[in-house]
């Protein structure tokens, strides 16, 4: 694009808004701001004036020379030093200025009216604002882009992340730690133009909605596939009332506040908080029990947060009609892991199975025999043989199981996790009891008193 950029450069020249010195090019800002509708520092006007922030926008180019029209005015090409980088140009041997080729090839590709243009919050002015103006000096328009959108910048601990304070993480180390999905959560839960802080214990939030959310499709996902394998002839009776009419206002409700959301400057974190709000009450919803509910009702739910989920990029397939993550969920490269439906498909008959043999024993234990023995049988398939096989299956008030697929690896992590928690809790409590009984005997050491002592008084002490 050095072509491009030399004759870029050459049109704001002859438009009379830069000129030569020294053998570099640069930009006339008293020219420019204020003439023929021409504005300078349209996005920061209060910070046109800002000589050190001026300065930080020349970047590795260096100081300028003293005698420039302005101390404002910008270099769009600079005489290369010895061992630098160089081209020819009509003005000598040198190198494009710091701002001029993002101008050079957005306005090539893009023209002269370019819609959006992104970019981090500290490039606004006057990186951004020296685009603007020298773009709109060559192009001879009043607006080149229309909207702007700053991205917040990612802190670490309080402080920017940067290399030059040693405090990045890259999303390669990241991924090592959590998903894709999880850490797109994290960004979810932040607005787009706001700073986000990343400190130990800031997982915890996006992880735990991840929890509610993924038990949420586990259970609407269980309970779809229930009804339609158990489904029954109609009892010639209206389910559909006061509660289901409840929480479908409540989907239309939250439909509206996600789209309103989404309009407010890409509000994500409300639009999620919609989410979550909906869910919530389809749980509660839920806790009725399976003979007490719609389960079309919850599947409109789940549904339309898949929709959602799937846009804003949380979702593994384009699968219209899957609800929930789409399979067992973004590796931590964000590839599938396999079609959860033939998953499903092949082992849904062992599980129930498995299911209904698990229900038969447990009715057969309560109603007499080795009750302990066979429960804990029924509690070791579901605890663990199962879980490991990626099948959760949970106790119900009908005393009818309810069969979810799960990742067993997620399974396993949970539970070591708690597993951890408990040994900690434990070394804990013994770590308390032994500094109790240290200090017990601390205490009875220092009230021990030598028999020849005991009986002496004070004045006998004094002799």
């Amino acid at each position: 694009f050095v072509p491009e950029i030399v004759d870029f450069i050459q049109r704001i020249i002859d438009n009379g808004y830069a000129y030569e010195l020294d053998g570099s090019v640069y930009f006339d800002i008293e020219s420019f701001d204020g003439k023929d509708g021409n504005f300078y520092a349209k996005l920061e006007p209060m910070l046109k004036g800002n000589t050190r922030l001026l300065a930080e926008g020349e970047g590795a180019l260096g100081a300028k020379p003293s005698n420039t029209r302005s101390t404002a005015d910008f270099a769009l090409w600079k005489k290369s030093k010895p061992g630098e980088p160089r081209w020819d140009s009509p003005w000598g041997e040198g190198r494009p200025g710091w701002h001029i080729e993002c101008s050079v090839m957005a306005s090539e590709i893009l023209g002269s009216n370019i819609d959006l243009h992104t970019g981090g919050i500290d490039l606004t002015f006057p990186h951004h604002d020296n685009e603007i103006a020298q773009s709109e000096a060559c192009l001879g328009c009043q607006q080149w882009i229309n909207y702007f959108m700053h991205a917040g910048h990612f802190h670490v601990s309080g402080m920017k992340m940067s290399k030059s304070l040693k405090n990045f993480t890259t999303i390669k180390d990241a991924l090592k730690k959590n998903s894709a999905r999880q850490i797109r959560m994290l960004f979810l839960l932040s607005k787009w133009d706001a700073r986000l802080d990343y400190f130990e214990g800031t997982m915890e939030g996006p992880l735990a909605l991840e929890k509610t959310f993924d038990n949420f499709f586990s259970n609407t996902n269980a309970l779809l596939r229930d009804f339609r394998l158990r489904q029954q002839d109609s009892d010639g009776k209206r389910h559909f009332l006061k509660d289901e009419l409840e929480l479908q206002k409540a989907l239309l409700d939250t439909k509206a506040q996600v789209h309103s959301a989404l309009l407010d400057s890409f509000d994500t974190p409300k639009a999620m908080r919609a989410l979550q709000e909906i869910v919530t009450r389809a749980n509660t919803y839920l806790q009725r029990g399976r003979a007490s509910i719609d389960p079309q009702i919850v599947e409109s739910v789940a549904l339309y947060v898949t929709k959602i989920f799937r846009a804003f990029g949380l979702v593994n397939d384009g699968v219209g009609s899957r609800i929930g993550w789409g399979s067992a969920g973004l590796s931590a490269d964000g590839a599938s892991q396999g079609p959860a439906a033939d998953r499903e498909s092949i082992l849904l008959p062992v599980a129930s199975v498995l299911s209904d043999f698990r229900d038969a024993v447990r009715e057969i234990a309560l109603s007499g025999g080795d009750k302990k023995a066979l429960l804990s049988l029924c509690d070791q398939v579901r605890d663990r043989d199962l879980p490991d096989l990626g099948i959760m299956i949970g106790d119900h008030g009908d005393g009818r199981a309810l069969i979810k697929f799960v990742d067993p690896e997620e399974v396993r992590r949970e539970r070591a996790a708690r597993q951890a928690e408990e040994e900690a809790k434990k070394a804990k409590k013994e770590a308390e009891i032994r500094a109790a009984e240290e200090k017990r005997l601390a205490k009875l050491a220092a009230g021990k008193l030598s028999p020849k002592d005991m009986f002496r008084t004070p004045e006998m002490l004094e002799l």
